[in-house]
């Protein structure tokens, strides 16, 4: 059984591997506790005993040291595209829980970001910045430098209502788009004419546009799915790509700022479009609203949920159903019984004047 003790001001852990008796240093006193020491201790037996505690010598590092780790895994191993609003969740994390161990942060520490988040912006985003520190303790726990349970698995995340969707009226639009500068009304435009995501319109390249067949091709490095999807190419939006053709003359990207460079972060687009949205005074539109818009669009002037599902790139259609209404398709289903009920009386009422 394994034991802590302190030696000056650090707590040293002492256990048997290999049939020898080790000690490890496990950190200052005051910055983790005997009780953090021995969860340290207990942990690593169990690893010695399933024979995984070979490369298990570093001590615990702080969330600002394990921060610069994480990014460099999800940008160059992992290469997720939204690296960059990982680093800006990360910015806000350390802000609040400051230099401290992974193994100080507790489940009251995450409840309590939450609460103090949530004064600032919206659960949705609170919550994307706790998947964020959930991801880095699942990865600090594989690469063993984190020991005991996720905090912000166990705190949860906040709950939300996904099905209740910001949908913009053609009223609304038409204030947005006049109230839209030439490079934010393109980009507007575009979102609203093909349900694509803000990050795979900044990053469209004229290599994946194909003006003649009337079709973008979004490549699977470039979706959040993973998967390489086809988006046909409507009138309208023919009309502002060839603009934009004129406009960006040789570059790689078909929309660029009102500077005339590509956009090189997502949220470089945010000043344009809140300042539109305020001139336009339209309260509680995200961008991805815009997107929800294009869908709910298609649904209700016909379009299949298959043919939808398939443009937006959802990973399932039970995804592209909450855009359909449930209401009015058991009406059509019941009004298809009323007609066939319809034909076969008259059928009946034929035959029995025979």
């Amino acid at each position: 059984m394994g034991s802590v003790f302190l030696r000056g001001n650090t707590w040293v852990g002492e256990y048997r591997g290999r049939g020898k008796i080790k000690r490890k240093a496990l950190g200052k006193k005051g910055v983790i506790t005997k009780t953090m020491a021995r969860e340290i201790v207990k942990k690593i037996e169990q690893e010695v005993k399933l024979g995984q505690y070979d490369m298990l010598d570093a001590e615990i590092p702080t969330l600002g040291d394990f921060s610069t780790v994480y990014l460099e895994y999800v940008r160059d191993t992992v290469q997720k595209r939204s690296w960059k609003r990982d680093e800006l969740s990360l910015t806000h994390l350390k802000n609040f829980f400051g230099n401290r161990l992974l193994s100080q942060i507790k489940v009251r520490d995450v409840d309590d970001y939450k609460h103090s988040r949530l004064n600032e912006v919206s659960a949705a985003t609170v919550n994307r910045e706790l998947e964020v520190l959930r991801h880095l303790f699942n990865l600090a726990e594989r690469w063993d430098k984190f020991f005991g349970k996720n905090p912000v698995s166990q705190a949860k995340l906040i709950p939300l209502n996904n099905q209740m969707e910001r949908i913009l009226t053609p009223e609304e639009e038409e204030k947005l788009i006049k109230a839209s500068g030439p490079s934010l009304r393109a980009i507007l435009l575009c979102a609203l004419n093909t349900g694509m995501r803000k990050g795979e319109i900044l990053s469209l390249t004229w290599t994946n546009v194909d003006l003649e067949n009337r079709v973008i091709t979004l490549k699977h490095t470039n979706t959040k799915t993973k998967k390489t999807r086809k988006i046909p190419i409507n009138t309208r939006l023919r009309r502002i790509l060839l603009e934009q053709r004129l406009k960006t003359g040789s570059s790689e990207y078909v929309f660029h700022s009102s500077s005339a460079t590509p956009y090189m972060r997502q949220d470089s687009l945010n000043r344009a479009f809140e300042g539109a949205k305020k001139r336009a005074k339209i309260t509680r539109l995200r961008f991805h609203d815009l997107r929800h818009t294009a869908a709910t669009r298609m649904v209700e002037a016909g379009a299949s949920i298959v043919a939808v599902s398939k443009i937006l790139g959802h990973s399932s259609l039970a995804v592209t159903m909450r855009y359909a209404h449930p209401d009015d398709s058991l009406k059509d289903a019941v009004e298809k019984l009323a007609f066939y009920n319809s034909v076969t009386d008259k059928s009946t009422d034929m035959h029995g004047m025979e």
